[in-house]
């Protein structure tokens, strides 16, 4: 489902290149778990970036469900987002002005997929608890609910492959908790490649694999807690 192939990202800092990431590869199997570690500037959230196509690589390929992403035009990977791709980010990047249903119904909006959509988005905010709260804007939700909102936006549009980028990072431990339980119900259900970048070893474990990243490239790639019932990764 997601391959990268001798990935590389270097930022100029004062003149001089900083690399980020060095030549890395990575396979990642449809519909596995797979989290993404390491210590702050060991490229995992350059490494997300680049794997959804939100920013160029200086070097090397991703191909996403087959399709090499940096092949396409810049607006040619937009689409291909918008059809197969879904985000959930720390900070829940919920448009302001806009009520938790119509936040959902943003990214069936944009793919045109106008039928139905109304329904299917108050349906995915009551999966996730807030049947209630269709109506109410970001600023009178609680940062779990806003990040609940996020996440039934994500699977909007049923997609193929989930990145989310600390979704935990800004939440109490409990509310955490139950945001990562939702993730994992939501993706078994949808049968989606989630890959997902933490801090959080508890919630590293969780995952089918383990990734972790050091100085830009993969440190280690071991199995987490699920992969005895899940996709075993390859060799």
């Amino acid at each position: 489902m997601i391959v990268a192939e001798g990935l590389e990202k270097s930022y100029t800092s004062g003149g001089r290149p900083l690399p980020v990431l060095r030549a890395l590869d990575l396979e990642i199997e449809a519909e596995s778990f797979v989290s993404i570690v390491g210590p702050s500037g060991s490229g995992k959230t350059t490494l997300l970036g680049l794997m959804a196509g939100l920013d160029e690589p200086s070097g090397g390929r991703v191909l996403l469900d087959g399709k090499d992403i940096f092949a396409m035009t810049e607006d040619g990977r937009a689409e291909f987002r918008a059809q197969k791709v879904g985000f959930v980010f720390q900070t829940f990047h919920l448009l302001p002005t806009l009520t938790a249903l119509e936040n959902v119904l943003v990214p069936l909006e944009l793919r045109g997929d106008a039928r139905g959509a109304r329904d299917r988005a108050t349906a995915l905010l009551e999966r996730v608890g807030l049947g209630g709260r269709l109506h109410h804007f970001p600023a009178q939700l609680s940062g779990g609910e806003q990040q609940r909102v996020a996440l039934a936006r994500a699977f909007a549009n049923r997609p193929k492959i989930l990145f989310a980028d600390e979704p935990t990072g800004n939440l109490d431990q409990k509310t955490g908790a139950s945001i990562v339980e939702m993730i994992e119900e939501l993706n078994r259900e949808a049968q989606t490649t989630l890959v997902l970048v933490t801090h959080d070893p508890a919630l590293a474990e969780r995952a089918h694999r383990v990734v972790s990243l050091a100085d830009g490239r993969v440190a280690t790639d071991r199995p987490g807690r699920s992969a005895s019932v899940s996709v075993t990764a390859p060799s």
